[in-house]
């Protein structure tokens, strides 16, 4: 039987790696975080400094750097940085419209100009929709380009807690190694 309780022992230790909660427990101080409270109106961003019995640190980025700290209870979303990524949704949709209606505009202005020059007739609606297509398609393309900062969500780290509950009080602790 000893064969079996190592592969036993082997396949809880493969099981723990691979878990989601593993990498809660990597949260180091110094990490970038991005913490969504009831206490305040936007998400703080910041430095992760630890966790002191129910209550996360964080020392905020910027001039006015200053240390908050948010009770367990009162932290809805806890996100740790992933980087700067390009391609966006936001920045694309809006250079997408701004390079179509540019586009379309300057499609309808090419025919009509066009067509006083010369003898030939032009589709204004036509090439305003081309020009549409076009400008929409080169703005798109230059707003992939715009890079923006990319959150994972990740579990708050737990320590010693207690929580009211409906039936009483609930007593919470955890270790990580």
């Amino acid at each position: 039987m000893p064969t079996i309780r190592r592969s036993l022992g082997a396949a809880l230790v493969a099981l723990s790696i691979t878990l989601p909660g593993a990498a809660a427990a990597q949260l180091t101080p110094g990490t970038r975080v991005r913490v969504h409270s009831t206490d305040v109106v936007l998400p703080v961003i910041g430095n992760y400094q630890g966790m002191r019995r129910d209550t996360l640190v964080v020392i905020e980025d910027g001039a006015g750097a200053q240390q908050w700290t948010f009770t367990s209870a009162n932290v809805s979303r806890l996100e740790v940085s992933a980087g700067m990524k390009g391609r966006n949704k936001k920045p694309m949709t809006r250079w997408a419209l701004i390079g179509g209606g540019a586009g379309a505009a300057l499609g309808v202005l090419t025919a009509l100009a066009l067509e006083g020059a010369s003898d030939s007739e032009y589709n204004s609606a036509l090439s305003g929709l081309v020009g549409l297509g076009v400008g929409a398609g080169a703005g798109a393309l230059y707003g992939s380009r715009a890079v923006e900062e990319h959150w994972t969500s990740v579990p708050l780290p737990r320590r010693v807690g207690i929580a009211p509950t409906r039936n009483g009080m609930r007593l919470g602790f955890s270790a990580s190694f």
